[in-house]
């Protein structure tokens, strides 16, 4: 089954160690028609009010997304036609152009200051006909 209410698109930043560099980078591709949901939650205890944020992102599998393990392995010429979704990787809602260089001020840091709903993938479930992607 198909995801429903597909309003939504997002930007991902997919990190990659670069062997010419010797450094991480982030590459960048914008995916249309997803499901975003973002809630905070709330919890009272003897320590007072805490409010946790977290997002549920529900996409249609894709043709060019492929497993975390098999996208480290491409090359930089690979790399372009294919995205993936790991733990630790940054997800923007909307289709933003911000690239990540790793200079101020485009740094990973920059962009989440630069945007409101940025989140880290926390986890990733991978069903028959699409993907479950839960950040925070």
């Amino acid at each position: 089954m198909g995801v429903l209410f597909k309003k939504d698109n997002i930007t991902i930043y997919n990190k990659y160690y670069d062997i010419a560099s010797d450094t991480d980078k982030y590459q960048r591709k914008v995916i249309k028609g997803v499901n975003w949901q973002g809630k905070t939650h709330a919890t009272v205890s003897d320590k007072g009010l805490l409010l946790a944020d977290s997002t549920l992102i529900f996409i249609d599998k894709l043709v060019n997304y492929i497993s975390p393990k098999k996208f480290a392995k491409l090359t930089n010429l690979e790399r372009v036609n294919y995205f993936t979704f790991a733990p630790g990787d940054k997800v923007v809602k909307g289709e933003v152009d911000f690239e990540v260089i790793g200079i101020k001020p485009y740094r990973i840091a920059d962009l989440e200051n630069e945007f409101d709903e940025v989140t880290d993938i926390k986890s990733v479930n991978i069903m028959s006909g699409h993907i479950e992607i839960e950040g925070v």
